[in-house]
């Protein structure tokens, strides 16, 4: 069932200077990027493949900016993942960029991959702006267990401008998950992997690299299927051809029975 949200329309404040350029990157590598990019890529892609199925006007991004000033180019932020229901998708496209005072409403959900240069301002100035700008959850990720956060997975709820940890369960092979209630979905910390899993469809999300070893074994299988056709076909060929060479006997011995005399039907 797919969830319809009427999205938010396009906010247009007289204040707001639209000759302003807003940009889409700053030109800098990204920190730690050879590190956290397949981390954010998979993640992002995950989230977006599930999430747009089951409602419409959702956002789901990564490491774009989040302008929260108006008419300030200077003032964004760029989590490694973000989620915003109710919005229009295409005008943010479009803006290639997240202009809160333009959408309507600040993300739902933020998240942001641990790195050695990005931890400790994930854990403090960025967490405090995260709730200013009114970011309604904010996750963050440690894939190495705990050496850059402290802890492997820490869920936040704003509440009253202010983060309140969201519970963490951990299961008995260590595996250690948490509610998302912004998202509907467990966010599970799993031998350093982050996996996702519905708790209403009862399933875990695919990310890419099992989508493609699914579509591998598909693929194969129907390649197995087909080399079992092409072998039945053959066998078939080959049958008839027995067949066809008994027949050629039959006749053959038929006729010589004929010229000896003897009527091979008696």
């Amino acid at each position: 069932m797919v969830t319809t949200r009427k999205p938010l329309a396009p906010v247009r404040h007289p204040d707001d200077d639209l000759t302003i350029f807003y940009p889409e990157t700053d030109g800098m590598p990204l920190p730690d990027g050879y590190y956290q990019d397949p981390l954010y890529r998979t993640i992002v892609s995950t989230v977006e493949a599930y999430l747009t199925q089951l409602h419409t006007n959702v956002a789901v991004s990564g490491n774009t900016f989040i302008y929260y000033e108006m008419n300030n180019p200077r003032r964004s932020v760029s989590p490694d993942c973000y989620v915003s229901f109710g919005v229009d998708v295409d005008a943010i496209i479009e803006q290639n960029s997240y202009l809160v005072w333009r959408v309507g409403k600040p993300p739902d959900f933020v998240l942001d991959i641990a790195s050695q240069s990005t931890a400790r301002y994930d854990e403090a100035g960025k967490r405090d702006l995260y709730a200013r700008i009114g970011m309604g959850e904010y996750w963050r990720y440690d894939q190495t267990g705990g050496q850059f956060y402290s802890r492997p997975l820490v869920g936040e709820r704003l509440v009253n401008g202010e983060y309140r940890e969201l519970p963490l369960h951990q299961e008995p092979d260590g595996m250690i998950w948490g509610h998302s209630p912004a998202l509907g979905l467990d966010l599970c910390w799993d031998d350093g992997r982050l996996r996702f899993y519905d708790p209403n469809a009862g399933v875990w999300l695919r990310d890419f690299g099992e989508e493609r070893e699914r579509a591998d074994t598909a693929v194969a299988q129907v390649e197995e299927e087909r080399n079992r056709a092409d072998t039945a076909v053959a066998q078939v060929e080959e049958e008839r051809n027995r067949a066809d060479a008994a027949e050629d006997r039959i006749r053959q011995l038929e006729g010589r029975l004929r010229q000896a005399g003897i009527d091979p039907s008696v």
